[in-house]
């Protein structure tokens, strides 16, 4: 309900912007010796084997190869296009894309293709702080990178699967995908113990993808910059690039401690049994509060969590304390775990997270698969639904 303006909380870095180059790819037939841990590396997993394919080459290489060259930051991309056969192995620096390996064609929307993505940018690639973007279609907690060849997507279960079995450590894992700044994708990640941060989006991301080179320019200028300085950084290079455009109304991005959301469960464990209990008294406010409160793409499929609370808390019908109570924690549990978010104008309600609350044919469709989510099970937040429907 509160109106909320671009705000980037611990975004101590200065941004800076620079002219895209012109893309230059140079094959080579070797691999890359390994060698000293570096500070950072930010390795992608593209999934380019669908409709986004043409993507990567109008918008995402162009960004990746305008961020200044460090000898103490490296960038390594997997890539998967729909077009060829087999994968690539990328590094890029100072302008120049090589592809330094290539390997058989892979089902990127496995989970165990990421778990391998993974371990193998690790090995290759080791260094003492991670970031790793996943860039493709997503769909909060349904799923993210859509393997149109194979058919297949990366669900929640595999995501958290992929994360454990990997044993890779990533400090900033972010989605270049729709969709996926979800309490139930977050609280999927935080039972791992394997990522320090989250970058995603609520709403929407454009075609335009992230532009990396104004989120990851500060890192290469600066590798002693922290988890939780870089995840602001994206936050803040992505409002540079989207805040100036007329058309990017509803876009939005957040930086979220994942540690935060996971230690904080009993929070939203309360508020949703909380509001189960009330539930035959209060399913109109329920309704009317779902109605105003701000949701990704304009459905009430994904409501941003803390927005309805706030309208829960405006709602003077509502008198039972004990929910009064854990609605506010709530609402605060979210905006303590929120580091930086940047909203369009269209979108000033957000706070960070959505909560899926399917109604209708929606609920219809999804209902059993949202059983293999973590938050909906553990919270009990599938039964408050399922009574709600």
């Amino acid at each position: 309900m509160t109106t909320r303006g671009h705000i980037a909380k611990l975004c101590l870095g200065v941004l800076i912007a620079s002219v895209l180059v012109a893309p230059s790819m140079v094959l080579v037939n070797h691999a890359r010796a390994e060698g000293e841990p570096v500070p950072w590396t930010l390795a992608v997993f593209y999934n380019g084997d669908n409709d986004l394919e043409r993507y990567w080459d109008e918008y995402s290489l162009p960004a990746l190869l305008n961020i200044p060259a460090s000898a103490d930051f490296e960038i390594v991309v997997m890539l998967d296009r729909m077009s060829t056969q087999g994968i690539e192995l990328i590094e890029i620096e100072g302008g120049t894309a090589q592809v330094v390996n290539t390997y058989p064609e892979m089902n990127f929307g496995d989970g165990a293709t990421f778990a391998w993505f993974l371990t193998e940018v690790s090995t290759l690639y080791p260094s003492d702080n991670l970031v790793v973007t996943a860039s493709d279609h997503g769909y909060a907690w349904r799923y993210f990178s859509n393997d149109q060849t194979s058919g297949d997507k990366i669900t929640m279960p595999e995501l958290q699967a992929a994360l454990v079995n990997a044993g890779v450590y990533v400090d900033v894992l972010s989605f270049d995908c729709c969709n996926m700044a979800a309490i139930e994708v977050v609280y999927q990640v935080s039972l791992t113990g394997m990522v320090d941060n989250m970058v995603a989006s609520e709403e929407y991301v454009p075609f335009d993808g992230f532009p990396y080179d104004l989120m990851f320019t500060p890192l290469a200028n600066d590798a002693l910059r922290t988890s939780d300085q870089v995840a602001c950084d994206l936050v803040a290079g992505w409002a540079a690039y989207y805040d100036p455009l007329f058309w990017a109304q509803t876009v939005a991005l957040s930086a979220v401690d994942v540690a935060s959301i996971g230690q904080q469960a009993q929070v939203f464990d309360d508020w949703c049994a909380a509001m189960h209990a009330d539930l035959s008294i209060y399913v109109r406010n329920y309704k009317t509060a779902l109605k105003n409160a701000y949701c990704a793409w304009a459905t009430s499929e994904h409501v941003d969590m803390a927005d309805l609370g706030e309208w829960l808390l405006a709602d003077t019908k509502i008198k039972d304390a004990v929910l009064r109570a854990a609605t506010s924690a709530m609402v605060v549990a979210i905006d303590s775990a929120v580091l930086a978010f940047d909203n369009g104008p269209g979108a000033t309600p957000c706070h960070g997270l959505t909560l899926w609350w399917g109604v209708g044919g929606d609920w219809d469709m999804y209902a059993d698969a949202y059983t293999d989510v973590a938050f909906a099970m553990d919270m009990g937040w599938h039964a408050f639904l399922a009574d709600y429907n």
